[in-house]
């Protein structure tokens, strides 16, 4: 059984740790294991030596896409289902440069490059190509939807930032798409409701500001607005490579809160067109008697 401090970093490793796709194309570059961890180096192995498809987003398709895995590891050092010894040998003797490569199965031009150095205990990713963020903004662009132009602009700032090893710049950016979000919803709550409690709201910490408005707000925000003591908290008291290690916890919870408003949109969009059908569907049969 690993030993507390041994837990405690593969913990904050694992959103790195949790899947090739994460590791190989959202992992920011120069990041860094410390394989002396056996959880951790264990986790790695596994990663590295995985070559089944992964479902990822094609940027050349422009849609989600079946990705064939070329891993070049040796496999004639490591034979068979891992075993400690075949890490034992990897941890030993894979020293040097690592490569792996993703093919889209719609077009084999269509591919991803992932490079890595291994030196004793250190392994680091030195290379990506395309970028993490070029992998992860065209995914974004559903967002223009619901996002104003300023506030799409902050968003995939953060993407691109976290994307090159910036944690905590990119904390800024989705702090500041998380205040743009309740600002909208502030606005909307006043002009709705004449006796809106505005100078108590103005007071109010933002968990307390959230509660207020909370009828004009995405239900997964309001059950989460620790979202924002998290991106609060990474700002002033975190290091760079804590905020990246949240990171895509923290985008992934300000996507689930946009995905809330595009189907939100979605419905409204829907029964207006419904609505302006029937009108003009009721008119042509009145005038027609």
């Amino acid at each position: 059984m690993a030993n507390p401090e041994e837990q405690n970093i593969g913990f904050q490793l694992s959103p790195y740790l949790e899947s090739p796709k994460v590791f190989h194309l959202e992992m920011p570059l120069y990041h860094e294991f410390d394989l002396s961890i056996g959880s951790v180096a264990e986790k790695v192995f596994e990663i590295l030596r995985h070559s089944e498809t992964i479902d990822a987003y094609c940027i050349w398709c422009n849609k989600e896409s079946v990705f064939d895995t070329t891993q070049h590891l040796n496999t004639n050092d490591y034979p068979g289902y891992q075993t400690y010894e075949q890490l034992e040998y990897w941890k030993n003797h894979g020293n040097g440069f690592l490569r792996i490569t993703h093919r889209c199965s719609r077009e084999s031009n269509h591919q991803y490059f992932a490079y890595y150095f291994k030196e004793g205990d250190s392994f680091l990713k030195i290379g990506q190509w395309p970028s993490a963020a070029d992998f992860q903004i065209p995914q974004a662009e559903q967002y223009r939807k619901i996002l104003d132009e300023k506030q799409y602009k902050e968003f995939t700032r953060a993407i691109g930032l976290a994307a090159h090893g910036v944690g905590i710049g990119s904390f800024v950016y989705l702090r500041r798409v998380f205040e743009n979000l309740i600002e909208e919803a502030h606005t909307k709550a006043q002009a709705e409701n004449k006796e809106f409690p505005n100078n108590e709201y103005l007071k109010a910490r933002m968990d307390e500001k959230i509660k207020i408005i909370k009828d004009h707000l995405p239900e997964f925000l309001v059950e989460n607005r620790s979202l924002y003591a998290i991106l609060s908290t990474g700002i002033h008291d975190l290091t760079e490579n804590e905020c990246l290690q949240y990171f895509e916890t923290v985008k992934i919870g300000i996507e689930q809160i946009l995905d809330e408003k595009i189907i939100q949109k979605g419905k409204v969009d829907k029964a207006t067109k419904a609505r302006e059908a029937i009108q003009k569907a009721h008119g042509k049969l009145t005038n027609s008697k």
